[in-house]
């Protein structure tokens, strides 16, 4: 089984070298399409979606037999944001739940959403918990804040502690977590829950697969990853999808596909 994770960038006013807006959309259609011809590619979690790519997605996602689960809007500087979690339409789902990263103790309706540790918005993790071919997983899409250093920790921290209290076959949380996975702020995370560990990088690895490319950026730059439960870490694989042509992209970030075998 496989775990698709793609933030789309929901910026739409942007400039060089960035692509316009309408190129953008029509790479993701493209790319989206592609890989979606892969049956094995049960749960996909998207980043940054909003009122300008919502009906893209939702038709896309459509078109592939696949459902869009319950929405919860949060609170930004801008637009409010999505993190759509959406499932083949074979998937038994047993439930979905909204994990603020903030102080809520629950996911509040917009009008009430609080921004805490000096973040930029409203940060969450969708989980989805659901039966596949008899075994039971906890997949959790995550949007971490890209300003607050404490923010980021925080809602990371809270949603692997969310974790720990479900008992599955395999659990994970994956998306856009805005820190480099071999940096201080994941040290400090895995310190603390020492029974996880990041998978953030291909079988074959090399330097410049970067999940975040920025239309040119040449650091090495992968926010996009999942932490895993260490003992388990043999049953996962993570793969980078890169075009030959940055042009081809269709956001500042890649998607990243995670087998779960």
């Amino acid at each position: 089984m496989k775990i698709l994770s793609y933030n789309l960038y929901g910026v739409k006013n942007t400039s060089k070298p960035i692509l316009d807006w309408d190129k953008r959309q029509k790479n993701i259609e493209k790319i989206l399409n592609e890989l979606l011809k892969d049956n094995d590619i049960k749960v996909c979690c998207f980043q940054e979606v909003n009122e300008n790519n919502i009906n893209l997605l939702e038709n896309i996602l459509n078109s592939n037999n696949y459902n869009i689960l319950e929405k919860f809007p949060m609170k930004t500087e801008s637009l409010n944001q999505y993190n759509i979690v959406s499932t083949k339409k074979d998937i038994d789902v047993d439930w979905v739940h909204c994990l603020p990263h903030g102080k809520d103790v629950e996911y509040q309706n917009i009008e009430l959403q609080k921004i805490d540790y000096g973040m930029s918005d409203y940060r969450t993790t969708v989980f989805v918990k659901f039966t596949y071919e008899n075994k039971k997983y906890l997949i959790g899409n995550i949007h971490t804040d890209y300003i607050s250093t404490e923010g980021k920790i925080k809602g990371v921290r809270k949603s692997l502690s969310y974790l720990d209290n479900i008992k599955v076959d395999y659990k994970l949380i994956i998306g856009d977590m805005n820190m480099v996975s071999h940096m201080s702020e994941v040290y400090s995370i895995l310190k603390e829950h020492s029974n996880y560990q990041t998978l953030s990088r291909n079988k074959i690895f090399n330097i410049t697969d970067n999940s975040w490319h920025g239309y040119g950026t040449k650091e090495q730059v992968n926010v996009d990853f999942a932490f895993i439960e260490k003992n388990k870490k043999n049953h996962f694989e993570y793969k980078i999808i890169k075009q030959k042509d940055m042009m081809k992209e269709g956001s500042d970030h890649r998607p990243i596909i995670i087998e779960i075998n």
